[in-house]
């Protein structure tokens, strides 16, 4: 499942960035992307997460322009987190049956939260599937445990942002 955000920031980029695990670090080729690499805005964020989501966890990220950019230690590790609680969270197989055509699937949820991410999507998901019940057991039951996900997502992002307030007051 190809979780990229550029067509929900408004970006498009030229080329999709590419990425592979070498030496450790994910490598993410930037040069085709269009917007100029910068690791603190929520483009390159969102990018990061979901290619490592894709390609697998590393500390180390390496993002490959002219002039490489690196990001390691407690920021990679976090975006490592991120990627982590992405991949649990997001189903690896599309819906079947009438859940195909169905806009609160847990696939179509888990788009929202992640294609507004580093955005609040949690919020904008919920929305979406309050007080959503139309009698189908089935339905009902997707619905249970997609709220279940979208509450274990906040936790383990809430949990990543303490770690970051945390280090950032023990900076002051």
């Amino acid at each position: 499942m190809d979780l990229r955000i550029d067509h929900v920031l408004g970006k498009r980029p030229t080329a999709e960035p590419s990425a592979e695990i070498v030496d450790g670090a994910l490598v993410i080729d930037c040069r085709g992307c269009g917007i100029a690499p910068d690791p603190g805005t929520p483009e390159c964020i969102g990018c990061m997460v979901s290619l490592m989501c894709e390609k697998g966890g590393s500390d180390r990220i390496v993002l490959r322009t002219g002039k490489d950019t690196e990001v390691s230690g407690r920021s990679g590790r976090i975006l490592k987190e991120t990627s982590s609680v992405m991949r649990w969270s997001v189903p690896h197989e599309e819906p079947k049956g009438r859940c195909r055509m169905c806009e609160h699937s847990r696939v179509r949820i888990m788009d929202v939260v992640w294609g507004s991410f580093p955005g609040d999507g949690v919020s904008e998901a919920r929305a979406m599937i309050a007080g959503r019940q139309d009698g189908n057991a089935q339905c009902d039951m997707c619905i249970m445990r997609t709220t279940r996900a979208l509450d274990q997502i906040e936790r383990g992002l809430s949990s990543v942002t303490a770690r970051m307030r945390e280090h950032r007051g023990g900076m002051q």
